[in-house]
């Protein structure tokens, strides 16, 4: 239904039910359905009049959207691919969690490069 949503849809039905009352609301309802019937296949008509009129002209864009469409799918398989082995890639080193992730043990505990435990004797 283009861009109504569930709850915009409730309140014209709601409103029409007000404003038409219970008992015309599905005559209207059934008139809008034909007109609705009726400017689909107008619509279509007038596609089907243009693809026949212009088909020829308009071939070499259609090709190119399909090149697009190919192109923009093998884009999006490489991104989720690159974006699966980055994932695989960052993994052995969770696992090995045992301490390789860890900083080196060198006696110094901070960034200013002191270890703690000198600073408890200058106290």
């Amino acid at each position: 239904m283009g861009s109504l949503g569930t709850g915009e849809i409730l309140i014209i039905v709601l409103v029409a039910l007000i404003v038409f009352g219970p008992h015309r609301l599905p005559e209207i309802s059934r008139k809008a359905g034909e007109w609705l019937g009726k400017a689909r296949e107008m619509t279509r008509s007038v596609t089907d009049t243009l693809d026949a009129e212009y088909g020829d002209i308009t071939q070499p864009i259609r090709d190119l959207k399909g090149e697009y469409d190919a192109t923009v799918g093998d884009v999006k398989s490489i991104a989720s691919s690159v974006t699966d082995m980055s994932f695989d890639l960052s993994e052995p080193e969770r696992q090995a969690g045992d301490g390789a992730n860890d900083a080196p043990d060198d006696g110094v505990s901070g960034e200013d490069g002191n270890d703690a435990s000198s600073d408890e004797g200058l106290s």
